[in-house]
């Protein structure tokens, strides 16, 4: 199809748009379509945590002896697990739904975008942009300044907790959407939430110590993005080592996060070539 100017033809331009600027393309998509949404997500990412903390970190934690925490008060304890842990909640309504529909007819956004001249890793490389940088950036921005109101960090290096919480994002997000993607029937979307988003929110350090934890149960919890990120998160907020030297808890969401985008690109490529 051609255009006439003037005394020149100009063809209607399909190619396909360099990898970062297709990427940031299919983020404005999501950017878009989350400002239609973002009411139906304060509770789960702003009011809960807020609940967790009176009614756990203040209501329970009066009951906990310091000492059995390494000194630290059970609210200054949970804190940055909370925010950390509202980075996984974001993804079980980021990652599960909204990738399983957009292969669908009652969704069909990833459908949409593939008549156009983005490639399936664009499309992938977009969403994932909005739910690792976007999502907890702005989210988890906003929690961790209203703990602060609760006096329960330690130094201005709380600001920190933010990225750990994207680093959580990073490493499960790719996962969640590779699974989500493989899933062919909406009956077993709820999978993901059973075995996966609520074990992790649950066992991975953030209202006990993962020392707590049967011995033969730890191992899951070391394994878990969630748990290191807790603990990054806790040296930022209460000062206080981490379990492993922060250097290897981030070596260790970096490689879920790459292996993660490939499995995921492999999967959606499978599902978008045509």
């Amino acid at each position: 199809m051609t255009a006439v100017i003037g005394d020149r033809a100009v063809g209607v331009d399909r190619s396909a748009p360099a990898p970062f600027d297709a990427a940031l393309r299919a983020f404005n998509l999501q950017l878009a379509l989350y400002k239609h949404v973002w009411h139906g997500t304060v509770f789960t990412s702003v009011l809960l945590p807020i609940l967790y903390m009176v009614s756990i970190g203040i209501g329970v934690g009066s009951y906990i002896d310091p000492a059995s925490l390494g000194g630290l008060d059970y609210a200054a304890f949970i804190a940055p697990g909370l925010i950390c842990s509202v980075a996984v909640m974001m993804l079980g309504n980021d990652m599960v739904f909204p990738v399983f529909g957009g292969y669908q007819e009652w969704g069909g956004h990833y459908l949409a975008q593939r008549a156009t001249p983005l490639r399936p890793v664009d499309i992938l490389n977009g969403h994932l942009a909005y739910s690792v940088v976007f999502r907890p950036f702005t989210n988890c921005t906003v929690v961790a300044v209203v703990l602060a109101f609760f006096g329960v960090y330690a130094s201005w290096w709380a600001a920190l907790a933010v990225v750990a919480a994207a680093l959580v994002s990073a490493a499960l997000a790719p996962w969640l959407h590779c699974w989500a993607s493989s899933i062919k029937n909406d009956a077993n979307l709820n999978m993901i939430f059973r075995f996966a988003v609520m074990p992790i929110s649950l066992f991975s350090g953030v209202f006990f110590p993962a020392s707590e934890m049967p011995v033969f149960l730890q191992p899951l919890v070391w394994i878990s993005p969630l748990w290191h990120g807790t603990e990054l998160a806790r040296a930022a907020t209460a000062d206080v080592a981490p379990a492993l030297p922060p250097v290897a808890h981030i070596a260790y969401l970096a490689v879920l996060a790459v292996a993660g985008w490939f499995a995921a690109r492999r999967v959606v490529q499978r599902r978008l070539n045509f």
